[in-house]
């Protein structure tokens, strides 16, 4: 996605204007189409740029698993690739799908429902996350627990906050610190973090004492926290940020790219966009500028 002009658009990998610059915002694309936004509506372009899904949402999330998160009128429904309406919109608030189902709220209450739209999981929870092998984290009664696919009560709710499992380990805090517990409910990292994120390549961001840096899954500190801030792992690398400057790090902790940008995003498809002196351009995983700072 590029800039030009106060609008978005879309390039390739060679630089070249494949989606021209005219819409408010874009996103990435997923399932072979990207949400947009114009004049204050959302709709989806396919790859070509066309207006496959028309601009006439309050909302719109990515599509997963075939079917997109959408608001009108204030209330949340889905619709499919073709922008028929699969799900009426008749829900409070909804998440994305994952593994054939997805949360719901209704009335103040969380329960889930199939690509149907039919409800699987009763409105019985104060709120509910994504399911992730099986599993989603819940909250009843101000602590959060785990259930599966059929809303049993898997691992207890005793934690003060918790996130979907990643890589076998699932994020859960207590007491004000954060740590990770496996799919049995066993706690193999200790709660010592102030924040952490999902598990990606292998590793996860961690905060401690306002600073950032990585683990592995046996809760080994990898990568010191040194960083003000750093994105999780994409293809090798992550985009920190150190002294008021960018740059990449690989998973050994080392420099791959220098700090020298204003800003950086992650990796995807071996470019990643930076910013320096005010404009944008693309670099390859060897830092080398790709696409010229515009």
């Amino acid at each position: 996605a590029v800039k030009k002009d106060g609008k978005y658009g879309f390039i390739n990998a060679k630089g070249e204007q494949v989606v021209e610059c005219k819409f408010d915002d874009v996103w990435l694309y997923t399932e072979g189409l990207a949400k947009i936004k114009k004049d204050g509506k959302y709709g989806f372009i396919n790859a070509k740029g066309e207006q496959a899904i028309e601009c006439k949402f309050d909302y719109a999330r990515h599509f997963i698993e075939g079917l997109a998160a959408v608001k009108k009128d204030g209330k949340y429904g889905f619709i499919n690739t073709k922008g028929e309406q699969a799900i009426e919109c008749e829900f409070d608030l909804t998440w994305n799908f994952s593994e054939g189902l997805v949360g719901v709220m209704k009335d103040g209450r969380w329960g889930y429902i199939n690509a149907k739209g039919e409800q699987v999981i009763e409105y019985k929870f104060d709120n509910a996350d994504a399911f992730s092998k099986g599993l989603a984290p819940v909250e009843k009664d101000g602590k959060w627990g785990y259930i599966n696919t059929k809303g049993e009560q898997i691992i207890e709710y005793k934690f003060d906050n918790a996130a979907a499992f990643s890589e076998g380990l699932a994020a859960v805090a207590k007491d004000g610190k954060w740590g990770y517990i496996n799919a049995k409910g066993e706690q193999v990292i200790e709660y010592k973090f102030d924040s952490v994120w999902d598990f990606s390549e292998g590793l996860a961001r961690v905060k401690k004492h306002d600073k950032y840096g990585y683990i592995n899954t046996k809760g080994e500190q990898i990568i010191e926290c040194q960083f003000y801030y750093l994105y999780s792992f994409s293809e090798g690398l992550a985009a920190v940020e150190k002294d008021g400057k960018w740059g990449y790090i690989n998973t050994k902790g080392e420099q791959a790219i220098e700090c020298e940008f204003d800003y950086a995003e992650n990796f995807s498809e071996g470019l990643a966009a930076v910013r320096k002196d005010g404009r944008y351009g693309y670099i390859n995983a060897k830092g080398e500028q790709i696409i010229e700072y515009e």
